[in-house]
């Protein structure tokens, strides 16, 4: 019984070791889960800041977006008028 009490020991250290790592593994997984969502967010808003500064000068980009953004406006922001500010010629009836 006297050779259990160091694998006993052992196998408890390894154990506590165990849930260290773990606990490491998900503390970096979050980081890097972190990092990927604010590189997704900038492009974002790379890609949004270039179709707004393009969309006057391009009329295919115009009709894309006319097309296709009213699907993704929720009531809030056809209350607060977004679509106005792209198309302030076009009345509320479109949206």
């Amino acid at each position: 019984m006297s050779k259990s009490r160091p694998t006993d020991a052992r196998i408890k250290e390894l154990a506590e070791k165990k849930v260290q790592l773990d606990a490491q593994i998900a503390a970096l997984d979050a980081r890097r889960r972190l990092s990927q969502k604010k590189d997704e967010d900038r492009l974002k808003w790379l890609l949004g800041t270039l179709v707004f500064d393009r969309l006057s000068a391009e009329p295919a980009l115009q009709e894309l977006v006319r097309r296709d953004l009213p699907d993704r406006l929720s009531q809030r922001d056809r209350d607060r008028g977004l679509w106005q500010i792209l198309f302030p010629e076009e009345r509320e009836g479109r949206s």
